[in-house]
């Protein structure tokens, strides 16, 4: 079978980032799955390709270039649903961590509720003092809400 080019298809290609993971969406309406083939392969140093082609009554031939250090190359899947490609790249965890036993999180947590419960205390008696009760009632209603907020965080309720 002769290939002309009018046979070829540019599929329309959406790419969606993400804070966890960037996804592509490839229309390729008229394929099905079994027509669709996707493949990672190394393309330069610190950059690999993935290869779409797909073969129907037209012919599909997508390339699109990823940098290795931005995603986790092992966790990249694609999904083929009513007439589209999702493709998932997973980014890399880059973020620094600290960790903190759990103890000294609760000594930490302690001390600034401790600081706080401080400051909450000196604004009603100002208020109070003041004559703006009602100032003192918002300010009793936002502490208790910021203690419950800081308690069901901290023992997961």
């Amino acid at each position: 079978m002769e290939v002309v080019k009018e046979d070829y298809f540019e599929p329309c290609c959406r790419w969606k980032k993400g804070k966890d993971s960037d996804s592509i969406d490839i229309d390729l309406d008229g394929f099905e799955i079994k027509d669709v083939k996707v493949r990672l392969t190394p393309a330069k140093k610190h950059r690999y390709e993935i290869s779409i082609s797909a073969e129907s009554p037209k012919l599909l031939r997508k390339k699109i270039e990823i940098p290795d250090d931005h995603y986790n190359l092992e966790q990249i899947r694609a999904f083929f649903l009513n007439g589209t490609l999702n493709l998932q790249l997973p980014k890399k965890g880059d973020k620094l961590e600290i960790s903190m036993p759990k103890l000294e999180i609760k000594e930490a947590l302690q001390e600034f509720t401790q600081d706080m419960e401080n400051k909450i205390v000196s604004a009603v008696g100002y208020l109070a003092s003041k004559g703006n009760i009602a100032a003192v009632g918002v300010m009793l209603m936002a502490s208790g809400l910021f203690a419950y907020k800081y308690y069901t965080e901290c023992y997961g309720f």
